[in-house]
């Protein structure tokens, strides 16, 4: 872009030309101040000024007006206030813009939240699945926005977040929405549901927090109904039973796709949807692996068991991308919901989730010996902390551990030891040697 230096007077301004691309006269009198002459004629005053007083201190280049609503003098006395303000480190510029444009509510933050934040995961930054998002949204929009939509977003306080987790508790948002053609949803509230929405809203506070479009979170301290943690774990017997009401599905060739997600899912401990949308392209059939691109926590590898690396083997590959396809061919598998309603009411274990097989892996891994860190890399965990819930686990084998060595130990020394009733009985003649023979003396 050209440029010349020259004092800016209202002659000057008058005689300066369009040319074929756009050029600047700088003013002599205050520096970084001038005009901008555009191709099209189109004459304003600009002004160049940085916030703060260092070299890293942030630039600005602001247009102030066109030459019709300024004279050179009221233009060159503007750009000095914003270079005066910068050098203070105040943007007057943001500062007048914030004063004038209308405060931004609840509503806006919900919309930047959805657009910006809602598809990423704010820990790991991986991609969210679009139900996942869907769902809270939905939560937004039926419980929240009708309630706090329209208040500013700077005079939300924890009273009001306290006030709508009532409403949402006692049933004031419930509503009975149209889905599909024939679908019809029902949002009843509740303690559970307020807990859930008010979660979702801390995030959108969160976001406007990191963006400093207020300096506090409100959601923050506000009491909710803790989240419910189902954990519930398969026996042996029960394993056994959802084991033989899967042979039989597969001898009848009844769903095969579900049965095959299912199997996977209780020999990997994966997330249903890690199966589900799992990919050929991410088998390591070579190093017996599954290298994950986009789970719950970003990219994972996964070491496979051979039989659960057997069983992707002899799948037949009908689909050159998914691994267990729709019946399109365009799509992962859709239907594992209502294969597994059967599936578990034929097993009688109508009470367990999908995921559930994935507290189940861990269960039967911590049986076997396993120790904490290799569960979580069994089942993906980035932060050993997520572990730690099944450290109750460990405790209740690694005791029953100790009583069977002790129980060797005792009848190796002959010692005498109380049973579960409380009653002492001596430990069994049967133990014999050198040990035995000191413990008589």
């Amino acid at each position: 872009m050209a440029t010349r230096h020259e004092k800016l007077t209202k002659g000057v301004v008058a005689v300066a030309k369009a040319s074929a691309s756009r050029y600047m006269i700088w003013d002599t009198e205050v520096k970084n101040f001038g005009l901008r002459v555009m191709p099209t004629g189109a004459k304003s005053y600009i002004v160049r000024f940085r916030i703060g007083k260092h070299r890293s201190a942030r630039e600005r280049s602001i247009t102030i007006g066109d030459v019709d609503q300024f004279t050179p003098q009221a233009a060159r006395a503007k750009a000095r206030e914003f270079q005066v303000s910068g050098r203070q480190g105040i943007d007057l510029d943001e500062e007048l813009r914030k004063a004038t444009a209308a405060p931004m509510t609840v509503s806006d933050a919900i919309d930047t939240w959805i657009k910006e934040a809602a598809p990423i995961n704010r820990r790991s930054g991986a991609a969210r699945r679009p139900e996942n998002v869907k769902v809270d949204v939905d939560r937004l929009e039926i419980h929240v926005r009708p309630i706090l939509g329209n208040k500013p977003l700077l005079h939300v306080t924890k009273a009001d977040i306290e006030k709508l987790r009532d409403a949402i508790t006692e049933g004031r948002t419930a509503v009975t929405k149209k889905t599909k053609r024939r679908g019809v949803r029902k949002a009843r509230g509740g303690a559970g549901t307020a807990g859930r929405a008010v979660r979702t809203l801390s995030s959108v506070f969160a976001y406007a927090v990191d963006h400093e479009l207020i300096s506090r979170n409100p959601c923050r301290g506000v009491k909710v109904q803790p989240s419910r943690k189902c954990e519930r774990y398969l026996s042996r017997e029960e394993a056994l039973r959802l084991g033989k009401v899967l042979d039989a599905w597969m001898h009848k060739d009844k769903a095969t796709t579900g049965i095959a997600v299912i199997r996977m899912l209780t020999l990997t401990g994966a997330r249903c949807s890690e199966i589900t949308d799992l990919k050929w392209s991410e088998v390591d059939f070579e190093q017996g692996f599954l290298r994950l691109g986009a789970s719950k926590t970003g990219r994972s590898i996964r070491p496979l068991s051979s039989v659960a690396l057997g069983l992707l083997k002899q799948w037949p590959r009908t689909n050159k991308t998914w691994v267990f396809p729709s019946e399109t061919g365009e799509t992962p598998y859709q239907g594992i919901g209502k294969v597994w309603r059967e599936v578990r009411k034929e097993a009688e274990l109508e009470d367990v989730r999908l995921h559930d097989l994935r507290h189940s892996f861990a269960s039967f891994g911590i049986s076997a010996g396993l120790s904490l860190p290799v569960i979580g890399a069994l089942l993906g965990h980035k932060d050993v902390s997520t572990t730690q819930r099944y450290a109750h686990l460990a405790n209740d084998t690694a005791r029953q551990a100790a009583d069977e060595v002790a129980g060797v130990v005792a009848i190796a020394i002959g010692m005498t030891v109380a049973n579960d009733t409380g009653s002492e009985e001596n430990a069994p003649e049967e133990a014999e040697g050198p040990t035995a023979a000191r413990a008589t003396h």
